[in-house]
């Protein structure tokens, strides 16, 4: 029985798969293990950054375990505006992640802590670009430091529940510039057998106060199932839901985006005890339409592959991973922004973590 349910879990993902897609926005990956998957996380349970995508799967892995992950992103940018393509300028991103997680002996119960860069922006389109507009500069890096709390409901499933208090280190935008914080929460479900896992979160909208204006973040809903076809080889199929349609930044007001869905198919294959290989595939939808704005980010619909490796050392474990996402085109009307723009972002990433 639980076979054909899974088989029908599958299939039913598959063929959602096949007729729809979702975007990325502004949002950065936030764990190399994540990374090297394809964001498809949710339902894994086994690194300790999984913490960021469902909080409630730790309660599953006894003592405590810490992670630092460290990664870099380098995205491109591009707009033929009707007289030629432009290229923005751009920097490399470092953005690192925290995680430790502690399981009590004696209760059903664990508490975790993520500090995570969950949104990133990196651009300067040149002066002249868009009619009558000198150079205009959008950067942006927020943390989140996100406390959380799971239990044990049942052998097989548990609940967990955290905090998110989002930090604008950094928000410039044009000449719109500033600091400033907001709240949010999150919520997630956890299953596991011997060969399935299933992962179910939810993570709010925020409002980040900043100056000249608020960056508004997106709702969002992630859901995976993880298969172990074997003791070596596992897959996971994860969609993602974001709710871009509040999207704001400060000084440009709404973004005009719209909600969007990602499907990510994760892959790993332990070679041994010590080596793990991983890879993935995901396919984001665009957030944009005809009419949003896409000069602060542009809102493109993306493909993404990726690669990585595991190597676990007794108590230490090691991981590195790299993706690689090019957009297809999306063409914006916007008053004095009009253009087609296109995008192209590389990711990669070192970690470590350690049980004790």
């Amino acid at each position: 029985m639980l076979a054909l349910k899974t088989r029908f879990v599958l299939v039913t993902l598959g063929l959602l798969v096949a007729a729809q897609s979702h975007a990325a926005g502004f949002a950065a990956p936030t764990s190399v293990v994540g990374l090297s998957e394809a964001g498809a996380t949710v339902a894994d349970g086994g690194p300790v950054s999984s913490f960021a995508d469902n909080p409630a799967d730790m309660v599953f892995f006894p003592g405590t375990r810490v992670g630092l992950d460290i990664l870099a992103t380098r995205p491109a940018y591009k707009v033929d505006n009707g007289s030629g393509s432009i290229d923005a300028s751009s920097n490399l991103q470092i953005l690192p992640d925290l995680f430790v997680t502690h399981r009590f002996n004696d209760l059903p119960l664990a508490v975790g802590l993520g500090i995570t860069s969950p949104y990133s922006i990196n651009a300067t389109w040149p002066a002249g670009t868009f009619p009558g507009q000198p150079s205009l500069k959008n950067d942006l890096r927020i943390i989140d430091v996100n406390p959380g709390v799971a239990y044990l409901l049942l052998p097989n499933l548990s609940v967990g529940v955290g905090l998110d208090y989002y930090q604008a280190l950094s928000a410039t935008f044009g000449p719109n510039s500033g600091t400033g914080g907001g709240v949010g929460g999150n919520i997630g479900l956890f299953y596991t057998t011997e060969r399935f896992n299933a992962g179910l979160s939810y993570r709010s909208a925020a409002s980040v106060s900043s100056g000249g204006g608020s960056i508004d973040l997106p709702n969002r809903v992630q859901a995976g199932v993880r298969y172990r076809f074997t003791p070596r080889f596992a897959s996971e199929l994860d969609v993602d839901w974001n709710d871009w349609s509040n999207a704001r930044l400060p000084g440009y007001g709404s973004l005009g985006w719209k909600s969007a869905l990602a499907y990510r198919l994760g892959l790993s294959y332990h070679l041994n005890q010590n080596l793990e290989l991983r890879g993935g595939l995901a396919h984001e939808g665009s957030p944009g339409n005809s009419s949003s704005f896409d000069a602060a980010v542009p809102g493109t619909s993306s493909n993404l592959a990726s690669f990585g490796l595991g190597i676990g050392l007794g108590a230490w474990h090691y991981d590195i991973g790299a993706s690689y996402a090019l957009s297809g085109n999306t063409t914006s009307y916007y008053p004095g922004f009009a253009g087609t723009y296109k995008a192209s972002i590389f990711n990669f990433g070192a970690a470590i973590s350690r049980d004790f």
